[in-house]
């Protein structure tokens, strides 16, 4: 009898590039980790590593970070996809080339007992092009991200997933739509 290997988490993404035509497109991601605050503040790092194949000359990764400042509870908070509790970071990366596409969603989670292992999902995240490291048109003009994900508690590969997106790209962007009184969340710039 052979046992059955974990699903990667899995992501959705919808491309809205050209207008009344959206392409889809589903990630996987063998990768994930997440760590919890002092302050409760989640943080969830997914990548997905890809060798240089085909006509691809360079390798590709893909990077998700989400980051929530509260946690819905059912039964006791709102608990809707329509909430937006998270930020999300979507990037992409290929030899010099990279960009990324930054917003909002819904994002719920649970911890085992042990408090190592979260099982969560994202719920609809709409992102759009923030950052680049090369001048051109973006791969999307608007993304719709959602999936699922099952994680390992690792705070030092979150930081250093975290440090590593802020190296390559900057400081995340001042967030448009933030309501007076609440900043936009900190990163966990400290070192590992």
């Amino acid at each position: 009898m052979t046992g059955c290997a974990p699903k990667p988490s899995t992501f959705l993404i919808v491309d809205h590039h050209q207008p009344g035509q959206a392409r889809q497109y589903e990630e996987r991601f063998p990768e994930a980790y997440y760590d919890v605050g002092p302050d409760g503040d989640l943080d969830v790092v997914l990548r997905r590593h890809q060798p240089a194949e085909g006509q691809r000359r360079e390798p590709l990764t893909q990077i998700i970070h989400i980051h929530s400042v509260w946690r819905s509870i059912p039964g006791q908070t709102i608990a809707e996809t329509s909430q937006v509790n998270a930020t999300v970071t979507y990037a992409i990366l290929s030899g010099p080339e990279g960009e990324t596409f930054e917003g909002a969603g819904s994002v719920f989670f649970e911890q085992n007992r042990k408090r190592n292992r979260l099982k969560g999902s994202l719920g609809l995240a709409l992102l759009k092009p923030r950052r680049s490291l090369a001048p051109g048109e973006a791969l999307f003009a608007g993304a719709e991200v959602s999936g699922e994900f099952k994680a390992v508690r690792d705070r030092r590969r979150v930081v250093r997933t975290i440090n590593e997106l802020e190296r390559l790209f900057g400081p995340r962007p001042a967030y448009e739509n933030s309501a007076p009184g609440y900043p936009p969340p900190a990163s966990h710039a400290a070192s590992p």
